[in-house]
């Protein structure tokens, strides 16, 4: 979904009290929307003023998600959180994973420039993996 329609799609829906998982990597339109860097999560937060918003699972190609569990070399894949209430840490849990709590949602920012930056990476054919190898 363009960021563009997320004012009438959240408008009418009745949120308050729920949880949303914001996994887009896509900075909001220019322009009367918010400025280039500004979270695809404030936004939504902004939209929806009742609901609680995560930013997560953003930071993994879709194929890791097909993966029971997502692991790597032994790993358990981490998932950062921002904004992370205890019921999305049990759902990356459940899925296999590791939540890694990152902050408020002024982080998630944060994530969708790590997610941009790794993605470019790997489309360019650098194993981006690499950046951050284990200690």
């Amino acid at each position: 979904m363009p960021t563009s329609a997320m004012d009438g799609l959240l408008s009418s829906l009745a949120l308050d009290g729920k949880i949303l998982v914001d996994c887009t990597n896509t900075p909001g339109p220019t322009g009367a929307e918010p400025p280039p860097g500004t979270p695809v999560a404030a936004r939504i937060a902004g939209l929806a003023p009742g609901a609680s918003v995560v930013k997560a699972f953003n930071l993994a190609h879709v194929d890791v998600w097909r993966m029971t569990p997502p692991v790597f070399e032994g790993r358990p894949l981490a998932v950062p959180l921002c904004g992370a209430p205890e019921t999305v840490s049990s759902l990356v849990r459940d899925v296999g994973c590791t939540p890694i709590a990152a902050g408020d949602l002024t982080r998630a920012a944060l994530l969708e420039a790590t997610a941009a930056f790794a993605i470019g990476r790997w489309m360019s054919g650098f194993d981006a993996q690499a950046i951050l190898t284990p200690a």
